[in-house]
């Protein structure tokens, strides 16, 4: 997205800044994946005209915020721009946005954050027990069913989520080698789980 400031390529009503960082809208994403989708088939000044007219279409709504943030599916809007002999339809890219923000939505339910719990490492709601390590142990190859049979409060939905918010809030700094964060004889260890403030 660092591109998307730059070069100016969404209107700066969908972006922001709060101290050093950079904020964005989560409709912007959806224009940003049209403009760099549609690179070879429209010019720069094109794409960006059409970004920003939709981009007034959705100033002009009562639910403004409710859209920029993607929180509704805004099916009111007309999402497309009619150009001379040609119609551009953006709808698939605010769709397919919409839909990952609900998969992030998920995620931030399911994991939390507390530096009173487990050093403040990404863990699973309500529990003790890393994401990064359930993960790393899928990823060296353990199935779900064994990972489960310490954890059975885990689902695919749960994995599923775990990963979104790992590739969403990645990890500062060295990554942890896969021996640092678990292994398996240790994962294997029946854990008796206990509220996060315990």
């Amino acid at each position: 997205m660092a591109r998307v400031v730059d070069e100016n390529l969404v209107p700066p009503a969908l972006l922001g800044q709060h101290g050093s960082s950079r904020l964005f809208a989560r409709l912007a994403a959806a224009f940003a994946r049209f403009y760099f989708d549609t690179e070879q088939t429209l010019v720069a000044s094109a794409r960006r005209d059409i970004v920003e007219e939709l981009a007034t279409r959705v100033h002009q709504m009562d639910k403004e915020q409710d859209v920029l943030g993607l929180r509704v599916m805004p099916t009111e809007v007309n999402w497309k721009v009619a150009r001379k002999t040609i119609e551009i339809d953006v709808s698939r890219y605010v769709t397919e946005a919409y839909v990952r923000a609900r998969e992030v939505d998920e995620a931030e339910s399911l994991v939390t954050e507390d530096p009173e719990v487990m050093g403040g490492m990404p863990c699973f709601a309500g529990t003790r027990v890393p994401i990064d390590m359930v993960l790393s142990s899928l990823d060296e190859g353990m199935s779900l069913a064994e990972v489960c049979d310490s954890y059975p409060f885990l689902t695919e939905a749960y994995v599923a989520s775990a990963r979104v918010y790992a590739a969403v809030h990645p990890r500062r700094g060295r990554p942890r080698r896969l021996g640092e964060v678990s292994s398996r004889k240790r994962l294997r260890e029946k854990i008796t789980l206990r509220p996060a403030s315990a």
